[in-house]
């Protein structure tokens, strides 16, 4: 729902179906696997294991000589499991979602509102058309005090046509709306390609007892994208594409810089100073005042445009060369992406269930808190590390392996805690560290 709520503004009004509405959250589904399935696994650990040790059946296990890792192992496998079908879900699932959902989405936001035609309110959403009703009924289809201003010549408001009523109706397919008036008048300049005569030329008036216009409304339709233009974008893509995505980028980058260099080096190669009477051993006592007035006007005038020209050269390559780096970076995040979200689950894992077994509480309550604080530094440490690496601070690996090299430590040092029955959050065992404290750095006295 957030993230329906997030362009909230763009699918309100559209007169869209709600087959559309649900296609959507059904794409938008497993985009939010990344997000969930560590989240579940680390509170699903923590509350199994601190049930067992609150109920103390992991106490009657350890006292029958069976160790805490032989008691882990079998939901390790499992989300062993887990984890390896979450990176073919990632690999095949999440991006064909995601490209669905991104698309689906860029085409309703291209739509147009739904045809709502207000009283005493101008309505132009139609393209080359203003249309204004004082009074409609019930269901919208007859209309009194019509006037419409055509601009479909793209001439300004050259042709006006106003009748006492109307009735209003769209074709089977919903592709033309008619609009049928009656009693009417038609007021059209003779000369609108001349504004400048306008005032002095007459216009022409027709009446009418019945007329129909036809209005395109192919803009309020939903038309699809063609999903093919979008599969170059690197979340759309599997580990194969992105490994040759990277690759073709790469090489372009190459020879991009290859082209470059050798550009700027024929720019400032001495290859006309023939043409300058001089040898090319006298570029080191080259002086502008050997030259006349006019020659040294044409050798600065020359030089000037030289420079220019190299400085819009180096910027404009900079630029390309920032963009395709930063393509090439995202295109290597999305890789590294299918391995972090299986890696997550098992360190996830090997935090919640030995913090679990040390706790010692089951239920709703302490497992929540304690998973929402992990789960925070997890995906905060992620995000931070990621945002660093499309920017380049940190390298691409270092960035999206941030959170596993910081919470894999962190989830050993429980496990070897939990094995040893360690009382790490006993709050007597704080305070007889905090009073070793105390007589160590005793208070000052005044």
């Amino acid at each position: 729902m957030q993230n329906v709520w997030k362009y909230v503004d763009d699918l309100i009004g559209k007169g869209l179906e709600w087959t559309v509405i649900a296609e959507i959250i059904f794409y938008i589904l497993p985009t939010l696997i990344p997000l969930a399935l560590p989240l579940a696994i680390l509170l699903s650990s923590l509350m199994c294991f601190g049930k067992l040790g609150e109920t103390y059946e992991l106490t009657a296990l350890k006292s029958s000589g069976i160790s805490l890792y032989k008691i882990m192992r079998p939901l390790f496998l499992v989300v062993c499991i887990i984890s390896v079908a979450v990176f073919f879900f990632s690999n095949h699932v999440i991006p064909y979602s995601s490209m669905k959902y991104k698309t689906l989405l860029y085409d309703i936001m291209n739509k147009k509102l739904a045809l709502n035609i207000r009283e005493g309110v101008f309505f132009n959403d139609i393209e080359g058309y203003s249309i204004k009703v004082a009074r409609k009924d019930a269901d919208g289809s007859k209309l009194e005090d019509i006037i419409i201003y055509d601009h479909s010549d793209k001439m300004g408001n050259t042709k006006v046509i106003r009748a006492e009523s109307g009735r209003m109706y769209t074709s089977e397919n919903e592709r033309f709306l008619y609009l049928e008036l009656f009693n009417g008048n038609s007021y059209e300049e003779v000369d609108p390609k001349n504004p400048k005569k306008r005032i002095d030329k007459p216009f022409a008036r027709s009446s009418f007892e019945q007329q129909k216009i036809r209005f395109d409304l192919s803009s309020f339709n939903l038309e699809r994208s063609d999903e093919e233009k979008y599969s170059n974008v690197a979340q759309f893509m599997n580990i194969a594409q992105l490994s040759h995505s990277s690759d073709s980028i790469s090489k372009t980058i190459a020879k991009r810089l290859d082209k470059y260099e050798n550009k700027l080096v024929s720019y400032y190669q001495f290859e006309q100073l023939d043409s300058l009477n001089r040898a090319p051993d006298a570029i080191a006592s080259f002086s502008l005042a050997r030259y006349k007035d006019r020659s040294q006007t044409r050798i600065l005038k020359t030089a000037s445009n030289l420079v220019r020209s190299s400085k819009s050269y180096i910027y404009n390559t900079q630029r390309e060369l920032k963009y395709k780096t930063k393509k090439l970076r995202k295109s290597n995040i999305e890789w590294h992406r299918k391995f972090t979200l299986s890696i997550a689950c098992i360190v996830l894992f090997l935090i919640g269930a030995p913090l679990g077994a040390i706790i010692r509480k089951g239920g709703m309550g302490m497992p929540v808190l304690i998973s929402i604080l992990f789960f925070l530094a997890y995906h905060i440490s992620s995000i931070t590390a990621e945002k660093s690496a499309i920017q380049g601070i940190i390298s691409v690996s270092t960035g999206m392996w941030m959170s596993t090299f910081i919470l894999t430590p962190l989830g050993l040092f429980f496990s070897y805690k939990a094995s040893t029955d360690s009382t790490l959050f006993e709050l007597s065992i704080h305070r007889g560290i905090f009073d070793k404290l105390k007589r160590i750095w005793p208070p000052k006295k005044s």
